[in-house]
C-alpha cells in the first residue's frame, strides 16, 4: 500500500493507469447543507450534472424532502431545480437519450417510482410507478440498458427512514420494459439493495448490497453481521443469473457504483471511491474524509470523475473514460 498525496491509497501499480503519476481533487463548489447526496447525472449537451440532496427537513417524522440541484462544468455555478410536477424525494439517477431519469422515493402512502426529467424545460413524466398496483418501496439507483429498458433497485430505506408507509414489496431489483409495459423482479435476497450498473457490453450487472447500514426508529444502525457488499449477476436478455460475490468494503458501505470502458468497478464508499479492477482485486481509493453516496463521468471527454460528498463537490481528471449506457442519443 502506498499513500500519494493524502488524497490517494494505492493498493496496485495498475492504480496508476487511472489517475495518472501527479494528480489532484479540485473543488468545484460547496454549501453549508448537504446539497450534493446522489444522483449525479452528466447532460453533455449543457455541460452540467443533476445531483440530488440528502434528506432535508425534520428527518425525525414524513416532513422529509430533497433538492435536485445542478452545477455547470464550464462556470462552477450550482443552482437549483424546480420541476414543472413534484418529484418526491429525489435519489438516485442516470442519464437517457436526452432525459434525467431520477428515483422518486414517494412519501407516506404515495409509493416511489421512475420518473424522467427533461433538462430544458424541467417537464417531468412518470416512467413506472408500480408493481401489478402494489406501490414500490423507495426506488434508489436506476441504470438503463441499450433496449431502452430500466433496471432499478428499491430498498425499504423510506420506510425505515419515517417518510414511507410500511412497505408492501421485498427488497427486490426490477426491470421495466416501456415498449410493452412488462415488469418484472429480476432479483432478490438482498438486505438493501442499492447500486447498479453494468459492464460496458451489458453481459454483467453489479449491485450492491448495503444492508449493513439500517435504520431503527429513524436512527441509523450499523450491523456488522450484514452485507457491505458489490454482488455481480451474469445477463441474458431480462434473466439474471451465476450470483457471486465481487468485493466488501471495508470502509462504510458501497452506494453508488460506476465503471470505466476497461471495466474497472468504482463504488462510493465511507472513505471516499475505492475502484476495483474486473476480477474484483482493490487496486486504490480516492480519499474523501466525509465518504461519498455518488459520483459521475463527465465532460466531453467523460474523463473527469465529479464526486458527490455532501457539502462539498469534487472533480478529479482521470486518464480513463467512463462507461455509460445510452451514450447521449438525444433522439425522443
Amino acid at each position: 500500500m502506498q499513500i500519494y498525496d493524502e488524497s490517494f491509497v494505492v493498493y496496485d501499480q495498475d492504480f496508476y493507469n487511472i489517475i495518472g503519476e501527479s494528480n489532484k481533487l479540485e473543488i468545484l463548489a460547496t454549501a453549508n447543507y448537504q446539497f450534493a447526496h446522489e444522483a449525479g447525472v452528466y447532460v453533455m449537451e449543457t455541460n452540467e450534472v443533476f445531483f440530488t440532496s440528502n434528506r432535508l427537513g425534520n428527518t425525525t417524522t414524513a416532513d422529509q424532502y430533497t433538492q435536485i440541484n445542478k452545477i455547470n462544468l464550464s462556470t462552477n455555478v450550482s443552482s437549483n431545480i424546480e420541476p414543472k410536477q413534484p418529484i418526491l424525494l429525489a435519489n438516485g439517477g442516470t442519464y437517457n437519450r436526452g432525459q434525467v431519469i431520477i428515483c422518486s422515493q414517494g412519501q407516506r402512502d404515495i409509493g416511489g417510482s421512475i420518473v424522467s426529467l427533461n433538462p430544458i424545460s424541467n417537464e417531468v413524466k412518470i416512467i413506472v410507478d408500480n408493481f401489478f398496483n402494489l406501490k414500490f418501496n423507495s426506488p434508489n439507483d436506476i441504470v438503463v440498458s441499450n433496449d431502452d429498458c430500466y433496471w432499478f433497485t428499491d430498498p425499504s430505506y423510506g420506510y425505515e427512514q419515517n417518510f414511507r408507509d410500511k412497505p408492501q414489496l421485498g427488497e427486490y431489483v426490477y426491470r421495466f420494459d416501456p415498449s410493452t409495459n412488462n415488469i418484472r423482479v429480476v432479483a432478490d435476497g438482498f438486505v438493501k439493495p442499492n447500486g447498479i450498473v453494468f459492464s460496458p457490453d451489458e453481459t454483467i450487472l453489479y449491485i450492491t448490497d448495503t444492508g449493513y447500514v439500517g435504520f431503527i426508529d429513524g436512527i441509523v444502525n450499523y450491523d456488522p453481521m450484514k452485507p457491505r457488499t458489490i454482488y455481480a449477476f451474469d445477463v441474458n436478455g431480462s434473466v439474471l443469473s451465476n450470483r457471486r460475490v465481487f468485493a466488501v468494503v471495508d470502509a462504510g458501505i458501497p452506494d453508488g457504483i460506476k465503471l470505466d470502458v476497461n471495466g474497472n468497478v468504482y463504488t462510493g464508499t465511507g472513505d471516499g471511491i475505492q475502484v476495483f479492477n474486473k476480477l474484483g482485486t482493490l487496486l486504490g481509493k480516492i480519499i474523501i474524509p466525509t465518504g461519498v453516496a455518488n459520483f459521475v463521468f463527465a465532460g466531453k471527454a467523460l474523463k473527469t470523475l465529479v464526486i458527490l460528498a455532501e457539502t462539498t463537490i469534487y472533480a478529479i481528471n482521470l486518464m480513463v473514460e467512463g462507461a455509460l449506457i445510452n451514450k447521449y442519443n438525444t433522439s425522443n
